[in-house]
């Protein structure tokens, strides 16, 4: 009998572990949804560092910091010259 307590104990704790995880790739998946349209903020306009910087200034601050979290940039001009590559933009 008290291996079978142990058999459903094991059973609970993998299924937290995958709740766990799913609710951590349901939250990457929003988090790369959110970064996107932070992304699309720079669509459309004349693809030189210039005028991304000048967009980039205009950015709010709370869509700068997402981006910054996403893509582990510590540095603003790194996470500028990220989204310029993303955008296939001269550096």
């Amino acid at each position: 009998m008290n291996a079978d307590v142990m058999i459903e104990d094991a059973k609970l704790a993998r299924c937290r572990t995958m709740r766990m995880d799913a609710e951590i790739k349901r939250d990457r998946f929003a988090q790369q949804r959110a970064a996107w349209e932070c992304l699309k903020f720079f669509e459309n306009i004349p693809t030189t560092k210039v005028d991304f910087r000048r967009r980039f200034n205009e950015m709010a601050g709370d869509d700068v910091t997402l981006l910054r979290a996403f893509y582990n940039v510590k540095i603003d001009d790194e996470l500028l010259t990220m989204i310029c590559r993303f955008w296939n933009v001269r550096i």
